[in-house]
């Protein structure tokens, strides 16, 4: 199995954690909030998309529904979410990497891969993309240990068969995690090929790893044609694909969506990208044979950077998959350096080595415990600390201060409806979303079925809430379709919402970007 952390890998690992601690104060961004929201749902019954409507694979939704069962629906639930999720995803992260690059490339492994992880902005944590790494170490680590036994014996079956049901687990997350399994299948395949194992005892393998897979993957899939849940998944599907595909009109449009990401993936990276791109540059100083390293990792790489083609958005989630593969070539390449450094002198290699704690550590520490500090000890208040949270026109005070504005008139359990992408102010508000449709961006253009804007519409007569809000300066045209913001969006688009609005409610308050409306007495 895994050989046991010894204790500098652990203390690596406490290292990362204890100094991420400070992300159970981040805010919650729009797709935490649509999550949450789905998640409440659930908890009362409802089913992902027919009773509250988002556009990821539904494993995200039941994730949070479970966190807040245990520990309560809050902002502190979903950022508890990769406290526990990450500790329990370095086991695996250890035994891969010790198993590939060695025991202390694997100590190093173990801190890399937290300050990274935990460097990402508080729109990118407590994401599909970041807590499918769990199932997606396990499933790499589980793959590795199958081609590592002797072939077809029980032992390798029972590998094979552990990785194929995290594979399914992962696809759960989103579909085009199909090419993290097959890379997984690939590289045991190489792996075997080499040893020139038998195609019997081959396929035995493959069959376990796909029986695994069908074990999980149709008991989901059967629950969801029970439930319906697949034919909106289906629609979700086809309007992603279209919404995907706006890149592909030409390598121009490809870089105007890519180019901001790729530069801030760099920037954000660095240090991780010039160490794993070092790596060939250690192995000629090396005297001997170079590595123990497989086709796994660079495989897993390789369908990670396809990951972010195919969606060619380069969002800074897409990235977070080739993170662990990344890590392990990075923390190779230092533990290669510290050894040049060690043949010309011991002591160097021990400072270098100690440096370079050090200076990871205060990668993370910048991030986290410097500037959540001043509203730790009370030096300054959450409207302070929030409003450093910033991701894109979304900035987290507004969200809060909105949502205690609606805390103080209404009961928990009302509805609101917002025209726009700020479903966290309805969690945060404790209030439910008025109808299905959480953002705007399903109900203007026409990526998806223009029967829905008639549903909302029906749906907000049938039940007028007390409040409305639309939103200003939310420009998004990649979900829209539109250069407007949402309130042009709606006089112009949407006549009948419009029409609706202006019959129910006046205009109440303009809280920044937030245009409140109220429903008029005797509606």
């Amino acid at each position: 199995m895994i050989r046991r952390l010894d204790r500098w890998a652990l203390a690596a690992a406490v290292l990362g954690i204890v100094l991420a601690l400070p992300v159970l104060t981040y805010p919650m961004g729009r797709d935490q909030g649509m999550y949450a929201n789905i998640a409440q749902s659930i908890r009362a019954g409802g089913l992902p998309y027919i009773d509250m409507w988002d556009i990821k694979p539904p494993a995200i939704y039941y994730l949070y529904a479970a966190g807040f069962s245990v520990f309560g629906a809050s902002p502190l639930t979903v950022r508890l979410l990769d406290l526990i999720a990450i500790p329990l995803a370095l086991p695996a992260l250890f035994g891969l990497a010790d198993a590939i690059a060695g025991r202390r490339a694997a100590r190093w492994a173990m801190l890399l891969f937290p300050v990274f992880y935990f460097t990402e902005t508080f729109a990118s944590l407590s994401q599909s993309d970041s807590l499918v790494l769990l199932p997606m170490m396990w499933a790499a680590w589980a793959a590795h240990r199958a081609s590592k036994s002797p072939p077809a014996t029980r032992r390798a079956l029972g590998f094979a068969l552990l990785s194929g049901a995290l594979c399914a687990v992962v696809m759960s997350f989103k579909h085009y995690y199909a090419l993290f399994a097959a890379a997984l299948a690939v590289a045991h395949l190489a792996a075997r090929v080499t040893v020139r194992v038998s195609p019997a005892r081959i396929m035995r393998e493959v069959a376990a790893f796909l029986i695994g897979g069908l074990a999980v993957g149709v008991p989901i899939l059967l629950y969801f044609v029970a439930t319906g849940i697949l034919d909106e998944m289906l629609i979700v599907a086809s309007g992603t694909s279209q919404y995907n595909a706006q890149a592909y009109s030409s390598l121009s449009a490809f870089w105007d969506q890519m180019g901001n990401y790729v530069a801030f993936r760099w920037w954000h990276w660095g240090p991780l990208l010039v160490l794993a791109l070092s790596l060939s540059l250690t192995l000629l100083l090396r005297r001997r044979s170079p590595t123990r390293m497989t086709a796994l990792i660079n495989l897993w790489l390789i369908s990670g950077i396809l990951f972010v083609v195919i969606q060619a958005k380069g969002f800074d989630t897409h990235w977070l998959p080739i993170l662990p593969p990344l890590t392990i070539l990075a923390a190779l390449a230092l533990d290669r350096w510290l050894s040049a450094a060690q043949r010309v002198d011991r002591r160097l290699a021990y400072a270098v080595g100690g440096a370079g704690v050090v200076l990871f550590a205060g990668i993370l520490a910048k991030d986290t415990w410097a500037r959540a500090w001043p509203y730790l000890t009370g030096d300054q208040g959450v409207r302070g600390y929030w409003r450093q949270f910033q991701a894109g026109d979304l900035n987290a005070w507004d969200s809060l201060r909105m949502a205690r504005w609606l805390e103080e008139r209404t009961t928990p359990g009302d509805t609101v409806y917002i025209f726009g992408f700020r479903p966290e102010v309805a969690f945060l508000a404790h209030l439910r979303p008025a109808t299905r449709f959480q953002a705007q961006f399903p109900l203007v253009g026409d990526r998806y079925p223009q029967a829905w804007k008639q549903e909302n519409v029906d749906t907000l007569w049938a039940a007028l809430p007390p409040y409305v809000i639309v939103l200003r300066a939310d420009y998004m045209p990649w979900v829209t379709g539109s250069d407007d913001d949402s309130n042009v969006i709606l006089a112009t688009q949407y006549p009948a919402l419009s029409d609706w609005l202006a019959y129910n409610y006046e205009r109440d308050v303009e809280l920044g970007n937030f245009l409140v409306w109220k429903r008029r007495e005797g509606t």
